[in-house]
Formats: structure tokens, C-alpha cells, sequence
């Protein structure tokens, strides 16, 4: 009988399982010791799928094409940890992935142009990141997000630069 019980109270969050799709917009950049980028702004779309606390999700995220920007698309992956705590249901978690927006275009004042092409070599398509959403409030089927938030890196030479984003606004509905 314990066991039917233990078994129930772990299940029953677990069947609170949701998915939820969302659009939104966002704005990013990269730097180095040496170098940094314009900076990257355009539209996100995105998938999740929550099963009581944890979760998955995956996305696409597009700029304009620039000098430093050849391809501007980036997917991404990422798990979840949520808990709904009223309508407020802060999200944070793990990402990783595909990304034609990072790239340096100009040294930082002051430093040396030798070292900040040498650096330029360091970011790559692959990176990770850390996401959170703390503005994030459900209004019966309807999410919204304001300013969630990435930091991370480039996986080619891992701590090397540092990827910074913010999601301004991100509305899903959820099934």
C-alpha cells in the first residue's frame, strides 16, 4: 500500500505535463578580452514541453545578415526546471546549441588589432549557456515572458568569450 502511495504522490506531478509554444523577440552579443560584436537583435520562436518541474525545449533565433553575421539563424535546446508558484512560474536551466550569430567585428578601444584577430578565431558555431526567465507569469493558456536572460560561452575554446542575451518579450500558449 506504501508503495501505491509513494508511487501516486511522484506520479502526480508528473501528469501535469503541458506543451507550449511561443514567439517573442530578443537581443544578443558576444565579447572578449579584445573584441566584442555589434550586437544581434530579431525574432525567437520556440518549443517547450513540461512534465511537472522539469522540462525540454528547443527554438530558432534570427537577425539580419551583416558583415560578422554570414548566417543569421540559431537553434538552440535546452532543459528546464519550473515550479508555478499562483500565475508566477519562474524558469531556469541548462542550453546548448547552433549558432550563426556570434562573430567579432572590432577590437575594444584601446587594444592591440594582433591579439583581437587572434581571438576572433576562438568563437564557433557550438555554444552553452545558462537561461532564466524570472518574469514569467501563465494567464490561463497564455504565457508571458519579460527579460529572460542567457550567459555563456563558445564551445571552441570554452570561457574565452562570453555570450550575452535578453529575451525582451517572449508570449507562448500552452495545450
Amino acid at each position: 500500500m506504501r508503495t501505491v502511495l509513494l508511487v501516486a504522490a511522484l506520479w502526480a506531478p508528473a501528469a501535469l505535463a503541458d506543451h507550449t509554444v511561443s514567439v517573442g523577440g530578443f537581443a544578443g552579443t558576444t565579447a572578449a578580452s579584445f573584441n566584442s560584436s555589434p550586437g544581434v537583435a530579431g525574432p525567437t520562436v520556440g518549443w517547450l514541453y513540461t512534465r511537472g518541474v522539469v522540462g525540454v525545449g528547443a527554438g530558432l533565433r534570427a537577425s539580419a545578415p551583416s558583415a560578422v553575421v554570414k548566417v543569421p539563424l540559431e537553434g538552440y535546446a535546452r532543459g528546464v526546471f519550473t515550479i508555478a508558484l499562483g500565475r508566477w512560474e519562474p524558469l531556469l536551466g541548462p542550453e546548448l546549441g547552433l549558432s550563426g550569430l556570434q562573430g567579432f567585428s572590432r577590437p575594444l578601444p584601446g587594444r592591440p588589432t594582433d591579439l583581437a584577430n587572434a581571438e576572433g578565431a576562438l568563437t564557433g558555431f557550438f555554444y552553452v549557456a545558462f537561461h532564466t526567465e524570472a518574469a514569467r507569469f501563465r494567464f490561463g493558456r497564455v504565457m508571458l515572458s519579460l527579460l529572460g536572460f542567457d550567459v555563456g560561452t563558445s564551445l571552441t575554446a570554452a570561457g574565452a568569450t562570453l555570450r550575452l542575451q535578453l529575451d525582451w518579450l517572449t508570449v507562448g500558449v500552452r495545450w
